[in-house]
């Protein structure tokens, strides 16, 4: 990401000396408003310089925005609940905008629900791997046979149904990073700090853990992380799932036939073998 003197393109931007706030079009003049005070600020060199932001992750859904942030309705339409509890409407459809809202709970439920997102900076030097993308990848590879996937549920041919899919993927992602945590053998989830924790609590409650002779403390310590392991792997395999089945709901509520699904597999193998990477 890089530093600009003044914004170069509506939306989303955090100014050094502003704040979060959005760079908008106003009766022809660019303008920002950042969200902090609330102030429109027309002079831009003046706060900056710039970092251009945009949506990160989903990190929470709610019937209507209750928590300072970035907000995304069933629409697609982006909102800022400020500090101060004032809302604004960011963009609607494709135009960035600073329209403030009444904080009216029942007007609001009329977009909802709604996701709240992270925020994060616009990554502008796009990641390259150190060997280049001419370097093969082999090692591990091999062809995944997924099971039949059913839809069901909402089969709407719309936005909110393509958030769903990134509400999932980032509920995936941590799931991972739990498990993963749970196999480094440094232990940065503490599972061992824990297993101590409660046998302490028992030996000072009368039970003397650990001075029977037929207790391995150490391999209880050792079924206790395998067990928290197995379990992180599980919610791991359950949140895959619900991504599967996210988007069969979204290839169903969109038309796309099977045979377009395995063309553009196909498109996308080639893509990769054309780079060398199969």
């Amino acid at each position: 990401m890089s530093d600009h003197r003044t914004p170069d393109a509506p939306g989303m931007w955090k100014a050094a000396h502003g704040g979060y706030g959005v760079m908008f079009d106003d009766d022809g003049e660019p303008a920002m408003l950042l969200f902090g005070p609330g102030a429109k600020v027309r002079a831009l060199d003046s706060i900056g310089p710039y970092t251009r932001l945009h949506p990160g992750i989903p990190v929470g859904s709610a019937p209507v925005p209750n928590l300072p942030g970035l907000w995304m309705d069933k629409d697609g339409s982006l909102y800022f609940l400020s500090d101060g509890r004032r809302v604004w409407r960011i963009r609607d459809n494709h135009d960035w905008m600073a329209e403030e809202l009444g904080n009216d709970p029942w007007e609001l439920s009329k977009h909802g629900p709604y996701t709240r997102y992270s925020i994060q900076a616009v990554e502008e030097v796009p990641w390259k791997p150190e060997a280049g993308d001419s370097a093969p990848i082999h090692e591990g590879s091999r062809t995944v046979h997924l099971p039949d996937v059913r839809s069901f549920g909402r089969l709407e041919q719309d936005k909110w149904l393509a958030v769903k899919n990134l509400e999932e993927s980032a509920e995936l992602v941590e799931a991972c990073k739990q498990w993963l945590k749970a196999c480094d053998p440094a232990d940065p989830s503490g599972i061992d700090g824990q297993f101590i924790g409660v046998v302490n609590c028992l030996n000072i409650h009368g039970a003397a853990v650990g001075d029977e002779p037929d207790i391995d403390l150490d391999k209880a310590q050792a079924d206790w992380h395998d067990h928290v392991r197995d379990q992180r792997r599980q919610a791991m395999l359950d949140e895959l799932a619900d991504v599967l089945q996210t988007v069969g709901n979204l290839i169903t509520a969109f038309g796309i036939t099977d045979e377009e699904v395995g063309r553009a597999m196909g498109d996308c193998l080639e893509r990769n073998r054309r780079k060398g990477r199969l």
